[in-house]
């Protein structure tokens, strides 16, 4: 069965992130109540994964649902970022107003010795936002 590249990508995405967070075909063919046979073909593309499939399956591993399809024009994803950057992004959206602005103050301190032009807008821009 010939599989598009976009969803060879997607399904490679969604293999590599299972792994990642050490979760196997098991565990992903209960949170679906489908067999496990089944969910390695849906994995492997012999089968369509559904679009509720697709909101359960980012439920399970702790993803945005686009995290799967999202891509940039040269086909990178949107969301190109390892576990580190995923888990501060999840810890600072489960913060109050109040919180994020005291993440946001405390990261302009333990960085304003770094002069690179770059980090030095992401944190005007990170404790701007938070005002």
């Amino acid at each position: 069965m010939l599989i598009a590249k976009t969803t060879k990508t997607t399904l490679e995405r969604l293999r590599k992130i299972r792994i990642c967070k050490k979760l196997n075909q098991e565990h992903m063919a209960r949170g679906l109540a489908i067999d496990r046979t089944t969910y390695i073909r849906k994995e492997h593309g012999s089968i369509p994964i559904t679009t509720d499939e697709w909101l359960k399956i980012a439920l399970l591993l702790g993803e945005e649902p686009a995290y799967f399809f999202s891509t940039n024009p040269d086909g990178s994803s949107l969301i190109n970022v390892e576990e580190p950057e995923r888990a501060l992004l999840r810890l600072y959206r489960t913060l109050t107003p109040e919180e994020q602005q005291d993440m946001a103050n405390s990261l302009r301190l333990m960085l304003k010795g770094i002069k690179r032009k770059k980090v030095k807008e992401a944190v005007e821009l990170l404790t701007k936002i938070n005002l």
